[in-house]
């Protein structure tokens, strides 16, 4: 810590010098007193750097920069007021200095106007002049208690705003049928909408025909429109006849813009859209006649542009007699015609119904349904969501969820076959080709007959043995039109008959009286089976072979070839079938209905009922639940017509592009008006941190999803995190943008498909990363916690922990598509999904502290007999219908007398008072109980152990069990059998199986007291001595029972037969459990021997690094080795954990929780009284209850209580291990602890998976971590980038304690203000603590330059618009509702629902070059900072004040008139505007101009404007008014405010007076001294080199591929790993690989690049094997630690490593290409310049001086121009003084800066950059792609670096889409396609400039991808990766590094799932680069050591530019 400094430093006096302090040294310095901020700050050059802070007698802290650069605080002193400060070791020149500072540093005193102002900026989006006075007493100061009075106020009585119910309520959709959200208002009814003018919005790109001879009629359809006398076009000529198509820009409005096709043309129509007008004689047939003093009922609404008089609403039900008359037709045909003359046609508009939460539709839209029989029953699914506001309807019309029909049927034939197949990816046939082998004569025999066409059909019988088969067939009630079962029961056994009937020819015919020939074949012909058994690889020897030889699986290929049939080859022997059929589900025969009821359960899915017609709603209205769904509100017609609804796809309102817009405007409407401001701006941010992109979800067009999905930040704004956390979890839009919709464990895929697949890892990556705990571990105070031994960041998790947890997102699905909401696509993105247990993982998963998900949950073998029955047991309302919602039972017939149903008695059952809950002695039945207290069983309830569903008078309930845990691993094992013939392990303490009684012949019989009763093995030999009968392994049970006990052929019963529990490890120690029942039973694949592949990892000792594995002979042979893995026999071993209490006490909460108390106990005060002692309290807090027995002590029933984040939790004292057994049976040294599960290996539940899934996401959000991440990116959000520890710690605590308390001097006083709910991650305390803490409030901050941040783009939009308070244009009470922003995101890089990615807009971690990186801060918002974006941002501004919202000179507006002609207008005129700023001073003189500034000063820069800003602009100001129009003036003012830094940043920043410095674009303007080096600038020596990131991490693996002629066999490998994402071999484009030094001679690429082929082949393009970002050479997976802080594979850290090549950041915040300039700029004297392509680029980040800082090109290459209508001519002039230097002191803010320097920097180079791009053009066309545009861009930019007198350039271009984690071939074809087109055309244009030869391509990705594919058809996220260069000079032909030589799991390089460690770093491949690009005789060492800083740490595998270039 260096040396301790005796004396106590005062802070100086303010004004006073600085006081140095000396390095490395420990400094015990006072605190600030009073209103004084004291800062420690690090010199370097002429910037301070504050590293330590301490303000109004707050201790001493290290700021966020301080933090990173290790100044500590090693002891606070509070009650001396001071602390030791610990100042580490500085480089030479730098020094640390003390200094003071106060307000009176501030140029302008602030007022309390400006301390609310400053409070209202950071708490909403914008203050308001009115809502400041709120924070002001009568001396207009601030009063300190309104800042909490006001949050608390937002918090507790402002009503949230929703944007789905605003959205909901403005639709007013114009269509002209019903569809499937809802019906068309009638014409008659009451608020039907009415309009004056004939061609709707409806009519785009229909035909009118024109007809008549004057006045001509306008028809549509044939159907009449109006008349009109003429047609007069803009061009002079006019329409008398024809077809005329309208075009896509006609207004519906009156006399608003109608264009017609005329010859090929759009063509104006002179008047406009024309007035509806019929003369009599010529009247529609339906016109309803009213009196003109009717019209009175018809009122006005505004039409699109916020203009009354197009529409009327009609306010009264019309009973004309006409109305009856009118049907549920085209209503678009109904007029009204008043006695006046006037006009009006019906403009159908749909109606959505009110169905929320706690209003859901009464019927559940079922009248709708019946009424059109096209709308979809708009009953909500019930979810966890809206589970307890479900309610019974009484309706007859009322429509429930879909459910299965039991009694429904379809026809098996071949199509149903097939669509078997396609849907459950089971592997259905029916079978032919089997030859019969026994006479159909014999006795007892069925016999199958198939219907042949054989006009013969003849036989060699005997007379009477013709006659009595002929007889059977013809008398067959079989139904199946070519297939008979016959049964001669007496056989054929007539004597003397030749020849003998019992032992016929095979396929013997007989010809029917009819005609008919029906021919004997086998009993099996034509049944169709569930063949999948016989596809794995060792049940058909056929498999073994073709995959040994590379061909297609033989019983496979017929069913992906579209065959129904397996035809059994006739050299098969018969016993080949009799011998395994019994292994194959029987689904039935072919041609014969077969009952959905009766196929495998595993086929009774909800997508085979959908598609078979299976799915039906309930029959009667009588007990069907319905649900609603929260905002879900009706539309209010009478609010105009701005939003619409898309429709059915193909089908809705013809010009979409305003629908892409609505949400967005939804938007802005809300944030800029609503009242509840607080909520959100706080939904704004957690927007930001759980965020939504559209460009990953197909849903272009949809608003209502969107909307839905926003939400759930605004309704859960000041509520639990967690509640956020599952919303966001089981919304359908986040599983489809991250990819796990439909994710599907191993074994489900693995024997349904045969495919070994993982489950997606997209989510269980980004859930942690960006959603709750963060990368690496956090101190409470945001700080990173550091490995003592490396003291680098530890990382949150590993590769291991995501593998892991990405199966507990398997299993999800969408909901049914359902009415009342938006349909478009025919998909419900919008209810919460649900999950198909069937999909989901069953096996444990580890969780973040080396344990598992489900530590800590109770036990299912601890729970009580007769849960059901104890307190807190919970019960779900099913209504009327029998069907469980959570677990896996089908509906049964209630009227059927056989099915046996649990009823509860309503005399005596205390469960039936309960659930019945009666009121007034009527049930009500409350839509979930939860049992209060235990209850007393009567009548069967006593008989039972456990209930499923119950029956309570006509309703039904299901119980849902508690949530529990199995241990894995089990003594005592039984058999559990099932009627297919199945067999598993059962743990006969659970209730896993059903009872089989068995009588004296061992035929067993079935005894439930209810459908699909389960018990423990014990209660089942209970209830078979009941029935004086025994448990037993029966030879057979008796399904001929009518009691239907036996329903589920696959459900299980106990047997007496033992089972054996063994393992499988493999290499990595991973696990896979085995069942091995006794005798010869098909196990299901998951716990089979041969087929499990559902390993997953356990904790062996010594850091899992001891366990049997086949490299260590597996434990020197006490496990078998088989197939690479140990088997291994288990044992379980039960013991205690503690001891003694002081065992306990010596532990911290955390830790026990952590590292100890792993399995749950149930509440001992549950087993009842005197059962347990009273507790003993530890000195921890700990809660011992223990066993009140003899000798009382801590035992495995002893249990702790610990309460943790305001929950109690139970655990039992106890430890499960599971020991390894040795093929003798001994017990081995090795063991590892029992893992828990949810998921039943036998049966999986739904519930169990969602019981799962939310102690995953309570895992998350209780995670140390969370809190502290949390808070750093709401506090960023919230305006501060960089809080400082005591601030984060402070909201850290409010979200961990759930309340924050604010009291006025900072203490905990009872006269504290308090805010929160006291529970874990409640959201308003978090809130609170941000906007109430000292550091959010204080003013003094300002004067730290490292305090404040830039501000979001779009925040300061709206922030003007509500300050300079924004209004509609039409000053109507009807204004117009929504604020119609337009291509906002384009223009200044930031929208919401245009979020570019879940990373947000920007990374929190963001720092851009200069003053900012090198104080160590960060500046999230500067990565949208661009220069398009600064211009664009400016010039939308400007257009707002000049003419409002409209598109005038690159507004933020929509064109309003079509007509783009804003140049007519003048500022200040309105025309064009949608709606404008009506903002007006309220200072009485307004010429009092300095009196104008200060009031815009304090609501647009909440009074940081500088005076010498404010004189600046007040001089303008008065310059521009006049005495009669201030109104230019104050425009002006506005304008030049808005360029100020204090506008864009929430610092101050004090003019020194002097010229900002802005480096020139250009070498020509260099000044002289250099104008040698312009001179030399020649194409001779330019070089430029181009940095191509493919953007998400590629799956290079397919990009070059090991093709043939290899040392081993390299594509068998590649081609067993990928499995279906291998390439075929002979699609592959052939490569030779010319360097000698790879594992293959020939290679193969992609197919899709065959012009990078190409140029490999001419020499002039490289590839890099094996290649990506690494510290340090890993030979193999076992040098590489198991959590490695520097390859997280996580996209934004690897991202940002590739483009850094600097792993340990030795020059900071550099690019490798950035460091390339500085070094060929600052020591080689090259002019340099560096472009990135529409995004700036960490690669080109620079040192700020060295070399000039990239600029940032549009993608399309379009400059727009910088205010090119200025207010007044020296407008520019202006702003440059505005943003002029900065005084070089230690109080200018260093935010404020960055936007002055990027601000006159954007300008100047936007100004540049034109005009050399303007002089460039391509010679070769490129595509028309994204990326093809970003070629084009760039060559262009290279064309004109003559023009820009460069000798360098570097560049950096994206093409985005590679994080391919579903349908990966399909989507990197299409990248891949794209590249290759976009590089031909590239290369050609470099050949036609001739400079191919001086420029190269390097791609490079975040990462590779695995090897081994996932569920989802994707890769998930790896290493390293195969990359390629192009260019003229390399020395090409070549592959470089090293290719694996092992792809398999167990080689060197695989660290698991094919991730592979690199062989190539970017260290080597850039070393080459460098050398070429620098190309200088004096390039040194130093040079490349600058370049690369950590390149020689790979010295002996660098590239040099003689290994890449072929040098001259």
């Amino acid at each position: 810590m260096g040396v301790a400094h005796a004396a106590t430093r005062n802070c100086p006096v303010v004004g006073s010098e600085p006081v140095i302090l000396p390095q490395n040294t420990t400094q015990r310095i006072f605190y600030s007193m009073g209103a004084r901020l004291c800062l420690i700050s690090k010199i370097r050059g002429d910037q301070a750097i504050p590293v330590a802070r301490s303000y109004e007698s707050n201790g001493w802290y290290p700021t966020a920069g301080g933090v990173d650069q290790q100044v500590r605080i090693i002891k606070q002193l509070a009650s001396r007021n001071r602390a030791d400060i610990y100042l580490p070791p500085i480089d030479e020149g730098e020094s640390y200095q003390l200094t003071s500072h106060d307000h009176s540093e501030r140029s302008v005193p602030l007022s309390g106007r400006d301390l609310a102002s400053r409070f209202l900026e950071q708490a909403t989006f914008g203050p308001i002049a009115d809502e400041i006075n709120y924070f002001l007493d009568g001396n207009s100061e601030v009063n300190a208690l309104s800042f909490p009075l006001w949050v608390k106020d937002q918090i507790n009585n402002q009503e949230p705003t929703s944007h789905r119910d605003t959205f909901r309520k403005n639709t007013a959709t114009q269509i002209n049928k019903n569809y499937r959200p809802g019906l068309k208002l009638h014409p008659c009814k009451e608020n039907s909408i009415w309009r004056n003018y004939a061609i709707g919005a409806m009519d785009r790109f229909e035909y009118i025909e024109l007809s008549g001879e004057g006045p001509y009629t306008i028809s549509i359809h044939g159907q009449a429109r109006t008349t009109i006398d003429t047609i007069e076009l803009e061009d002079g000529n006019q329409l008398t006849s024809g077809s005329f198509q309208v075009c896509k820009h006609t207004q519906a409005r009156l006399n608003g813009k109608l264009e017609l096709k005329v010859a090929g043309n759009c063509q104006k129509v002179l008047g406009g859209n024309p007035r509806i007008y019929f003369p009599s004689s010529d009247e529609p047939a339906l016109v309803i006649d009213l009196p003109v003093e009717n019209k009175n009922d018809f009122t006005p609404l505004n039409n699109i542009i916020g203009e009354p008089g197009d529409f009327f609403q009609n306010a009264i039900e019309l009973t004309n007699q006409l109305c009856d008359a009118i049907s549920e037709g085209d209503f678009s045909q109904v007029f009204v015609n008043f006695t006046n003359g006037e006009w009006l046609v019906n403009d159908s508009r749909l109606t959505v119904k009110n169905n929320t939460l706690d209003n859901p539709l009464s019927d559940g839209g079922g009248k709708a349904v019946l009424k059109s029989g096209v709308a979809q029953c708009s009953n909500v699914p019930k979810t966890f969501f809206n589970s307890k506001s479900c309610k019974v309807s009484n309706e007859l019309s009322a429509c429930g969820t879909y459910q299965f029909q039991e009694s429904g049927s379809f026809v098996l034939d071949s199509n149903a076959v097939l669509d078997l197949y396609d849907i459950t990816k089971k592997y259905v046939y029916a079978i032919a080709g089997l030859r019969p082998d026994v006479s159909p004569c014999v006795r007892g025999v069925i016999s199958r007959w198939e219907l042949i066409d054989d006009a013969l059909c003849e036989n060699d019988l005997d007379y009477r043995t013709n006659l009595r088969l002929k007889q059977k067939i013809q008398s067959s009630s079989n139904t199946n039109s070519f297939l008979k079962d016959v049964n001669v029961k007496g056989g054929c056994d007539i004597p003397n008959t030749t020849p003998d009937p019992t032992v016929l020819d095979d396929g013997v015919k007989i010809k029917i009286d009819d005609g008919e020939c029906w021919q004997h074949v086998h009993k099996d012909h034509l049944s169709v089976y569930d063949m999948t058994y016989w596809t794995k690889i060792d049940t058909h020897p056929g498999n073994k072979v073709a995959a040994d030889q590379g061909k297609p699986n033989p019983i496979k290929k017929f069913a992906k070839s579209g065959e129904a049939f397996l035809v059994y080859p006739d050299w098969h022997p018969m016993s080949r079938w009799e011998d395994h059929k019994n292994m194959f589900a029987k689904i039935g025969l072919l041609g014969d209905n077969v009952a959905f009821k009766d196929l495998p359960s595993y086929m009774r899915l909800e997508s085979v009922a959908e598609h078979f017609g299976i799915i039906g709603t309930s029959p009667s209205g009588e007990g069907v639940l319905v649900c609603g769904s929260p905002n879900e509100v009706a539309n209010d017609l009478s609010l105009g017509r701005e939003l619409s609804y898309s429709l059915a796809k193909n089908e809705n309102d013809k010009d979409t592009s305003q629908l892409t817009r609505q949400k967005k405007q939804v938007w802005a409407t809300i944030v800029l008006k609503a009242k509840d401001q607080l909520r959100q701006k706080l939904a704004w941010a957690l927007s930001q941190i759980l965020a939504l992109t559209p460009r990953q979800i197909d849903s272009v067009y949809e608003t209502e999803p969107y909307l839905s999905f926003y939400d759930i930040f605004v309704r859960n704004a000041f509520g639990s995190y967690l509640d956020i956390l599952r919303e966001v979890s089981y919304s359908p839009m986040m599983s489809e943008m991250l990819t796990f919709l439909q994710s599907k464990s191993t074994a489900y895929v693995w024997e349904t498909e045969g495919s070994h697949v993982f489950a997606d890892e997209n989510y269980a990556r980004e859930i942690m990363q960006l959603f709750s705990v963060g990368t690496h571990l956090l101190n409470m105070d945001g700080t990173p916690k550091l490995d003592p031994e490396t003291n680098l960041q530890i990382e949150t998790y590993s590769n291991a922990e995501i593998e892991s947890l990405a199966r507990a997102w398997t299993g999800f699905d969408r909901q049914r598509m359902r009415g009342n909401i938006e349909d478009y696509y025919g998909i419900n993105r919008l209810d919460p999904m649900k999950i198909i247990a069937d999909w989901r993982d069953l096996f444990p998963k580890i969780n973040l502290y080396s344990g598992y998900i489900g530590d800590g949950v109770e036990l299912c073998s601890d729970h009580h007999q007769q849960e059901f029955l104890k307190k807190d047991a919970k019960y779900r309302l099913l209504g009327s219908s029998t069907s469980p919602e959570m677990q896996k039972e089908f509906a049964f017939d209630q009227e059927q007398s056989s099915t046996i149903q649990l009823v509860l008695d309503a005399t005596s059952s205390m469960l039936y008072n309960e659930l019945c809950s009666p009121v007034d002695e009527e049930c009500t039945f409350p839509a979930e109980v939860t049992i209060l207290n235990d209850l007393i069983c009567t009548s069967a309830e006593c008989n039972i152990d456990s209930v499923r569903i119950v029956k309570v008078g006509q309703m039904f309930y299901e119980y849902m069990r508690r949530p529990c845990v199995n241990l894995l691993f089990y003594n005592n094992a039984k058999t559990m059998h099932s009627q297919q013939n199945n067999a598993m392990c059962g743990d006969p303490r659970m209730r896993h199986a059903s009872e089989a009684c068995c009588n004296e012949n061992l035929i067993a019989s079935r005894k439930c007291q209810y459908l699909g009763e389960r018990m423990t093995y014990d209660d089942a030999t209970v209830r078979c001595q009941e029935y004086q009968q025994s448990l037993c392994t029966p030879n057979r049970v008796d399904t001929s029972s009518s009691d239907e006990c036996h329903q589920d052929s696959e459900d299980y019963y106990w047997t007496t037969e033992p089972c054996r529990l063994n393992i499988k490890i493999d290499g990595e120690g991973k696990v896979a459990v085995v069942h091995l029942p006794d005798g010869q039973y098909n196990v299901p694949s998951h716990v089979q021997q041969q087929d499990t592949l559902n390993f997953f990892r356990v904790t062996w000792p010594n850091n899992g690094d001891s366990f049997p594995s086949p490299s260590n002979n597996c434990g020197g042979g006490a496990c078998e080795i088989i197939d690479d893995q140990c088997l291994c026999g288990t044992l379980e071993q039960e013991s205690r954990l503690f001891a003694k209490g002081k065992h306990v006490n010596r532990v911290s909460v955390q830790d026990l929780l952590e590292k100890f108390l792993h399995i749950g106990a149930k509440d001992p005060a549950s087993f009842g009284p005197d059962v347990y002692l009273p507790p003993i309290t530890l000195a921890n807090g700990v809660l011992v209850h223990m066993k009140n027995e003899t000798n009382p002590g801590y035992n495995t029933e002893t249990v702790f209580e610990v309460s943790y984040h305001g929950e109690t939790r139970f655990f039992r004292n106890m430890k499960s291990s599971v020991n390894i057994l040795s093929t003798s049976g001994g017990v081995t040294p090795w063991s590892f602890r029992n893992p828990p599960h949810f998921m039943s290996l036998s049966r999986p539940e739904t519930r169990d998976a969602f019981y799962e899934t939310e102690e995953v996401l309570k895992h998350y959000a209780h995670h140390p971590n969370t809190a502290p991440f949390v808070a750093v990116r709401l506090i960023q959000r919230f305006g501060i980038s960089n809080p400082s520890p005591p601030y984060v710690e402070a909201v850290a605590n409010a979200f961990t304690n759930g309340i924050y308390k604010w009291s006025n001097n900072n203490d905990e006083s009872d006269s504290a203000i308090t805010i929160g709910s006291s529970k874990y991650g409640n959201l308003a305390a978090t809130s609170a603590a941000i906007l109430l803490h000292s550091e959010a409030r204080s003013p003094l901050l300002e004067l730290d330059p490292s305090f404040g941040s830039l501000k979001e783009p779009i925040v300061k939009v709206i922030g003007f618009m509500r300050s300079m308070e924004y209004a509609s244009s039409s000053e109507t009470s009807s204004s117009r509702q929504i604020v119609p922003l337009r291509g906002v995101m384009d223009k200044i890089g930031q929208m919401a629902h245009d979020i570019p990615s879940v990373f947000s807009f920007f990374l929190s971690e963001y720092s851009p070059s200069g003053p900012i990186t090198s104080s160590s801060l960060v500046s999230p918002e500067a990565m949208v900072y661009t220069a398009p974006n600064v211009i664009g941002l400016l010039n939308g501004l400007f257009s707002l004040v000049k003419w409002g919202l409209s598109d005038c000179e690159y507004g933020f507006g929509p064109d309003k008139d079509g007509t783009r002609r804003c140049h007519r207008y003048s500022e200040g005129v309105w025309t064009k505007s949608w709606g404008r700023t009506t903002f007006e001073s309220s200072v009485v003189d307004p010429s009092d101009s300095h009196a104008v500034i200060d009031e815009l000063a304090t609501l647009l820069t909440a009074g940081r404007l500088s005076q010498e800003r404010k004189d600046i602009i007040a001089s303008a100001y008065a310059a521009k008014s006049s005495s009669s129009d201030v109104t230019a003036g104050l425009r002006l003012a506005q304008q030049l405010i808005l360029t100020c830094p204090e506008f864009h940043s929430t610092n101050l920043v004090h003019l020194s007076g002097e010229e900002r410095i802005v480096p020139d674009f250009s070498a020509k303007s260099k000044e002289s001294e250099t104008a040698d080096v312009v001179d030399d600038v020649s194409s001779d020596n330019y070089k430029a080199v181009i940095y191509l990131l493919l953007h998400g991490g590629c799956d290079s693996f397919s990009l070059l591929v090991p093709h043939s002629q290899c040392s081993n066999d390299m594509y068998e490998q590649y081609a067993s790993i990928r499995g279906e994402l291998a390439l075929n071999q002979t699609d592959l484009l052939i490569i030779d690989d010319h360097s000698s030094s790879q594992i293959c001679t020939k290679f193969g690429l992609h197919p899709e690049v065959s012009s990078l082929r190409d140029l490999y082949t001419a020499g002039d393009a490289l590839f890099f094997a094996n290649a990506g970002h690494t510290y340090k050479d890993f030979a193999n997976k076992y040098e590489r630690p198991s959590k490695d802080s520097m390859h997280s594979f996580a996209h934004n850290l690897q991202r940002t490593r590739v483009q850094r090549v600097d792993p340990f950041e030795e020059v900071l915040g550099t690019g490798v290409l950035g460091r390339m300039a500085d070094v060929a700029s600052r020591r080689h004297d090259y002019f340099v310049h560096s472009f990135s392509i529409q995004d700036s680029a960490v690669a080109l980040q620079n040192t700020l001086g060295y070399s000039k800082k990239q600029v940032t090109v549009a993608s399309n290459g379009e400059v727009k121009p910088f205010n090119p209508r200025p207010s007044t001519p020296d407008m520019w002039n202006i702003i440059q003084g505005l943003n002029g230097a900065a005084i070089a002191d230690s109080t200018s803010g260093l935010f404020g800066e960055e936007w002055s320097s990027t601000l006159l920097q954007s300008v100047k180079e936007n100004d540049d950059l034109r005009d050399a791009l303007a002089n460039s053009h391509t010679t070769i066309t490129f595509p028309d792609t994204d990326i093809g545009g970003r070629f084009e861009v760039l060559s262009r930019l290279i064309q004109s670096h003559g023009d820009r007198g460069v000798d360098r350039d570097v560049f950096s271009i994206v093409q985005g889409g590679y994080d391919t984690h579903s349908n990966n071939m399909d989507s990197i074809a299409v990248r891949f396609r794209e590249l290759n087109a976009a590089l031909k055309a590239f290369s050609e244009e470099m050949v036609e400039q001739s400079l191919w030869d001086q420029v190269v391509l390097v791609s490079a990705s975040d990462f590779g991808r695995t090897l081994t594919p996932n569920s989802k058809h994707g890769t998930d996220h790896a290493w390293g990766g195969n990359y390629f260069a192009v260019g003229g000079s390399l020395n090409g032909t070549r592959i470089l590094g090293e290719y694996p030589h092992d792809l398999t799991a167990n080689g060197p390089l695989n660290i698991g799932r094919g991730r592979l460690i690199p062989t190539t770093s970017w260290d080597s491949i850039w070393h080459g680069v460098a050398e070429w690009f620098i190309d200088d005789d004096d390039t040194t060492e130093s040079d490349l050591d600058a370049v690369l800083p950590n390149r020689n740490e790979f010295a002996h595998e660098l590239l040099y530019k003689e290994d890449l270039f072929e040098l001259l």
